[in-house]
């Protein structure tokens, strides 16, 4: 038996929610002018994952935190 509480960070991301954070990822970097593979995106798709993790799933939501974070 866990002794210890499995918490939403450890959890694992399935291809659903992956399909669901790059499109987040891809409209924001549209928005910004960013291309997917600068720094820039990389940080923003870090924050997209933590925001999930916390229990943000709306793509409206996560988009606009994620654009009030650049």
């Amino acid at each position: 038996m866990l002794k210890s509480p499995v918490l939403p960070r450890d959890l694992p991301l399935f291809s659903d929610d992956l399909d669901l954070l790059s499109g987040v990822l891809d409209d924001v970097c549209k928005d910004r002018g960013l291309e997917r593979n600068t720094l820039a995106a990389e940080t923003i798709g870090a924050l997209l994952i933590q925001l999930y993790r916390q229990g943000v799933r709306d793509q409206g939501k996560l988009a606009a935190l994620a654009k009030a974070y650049l």
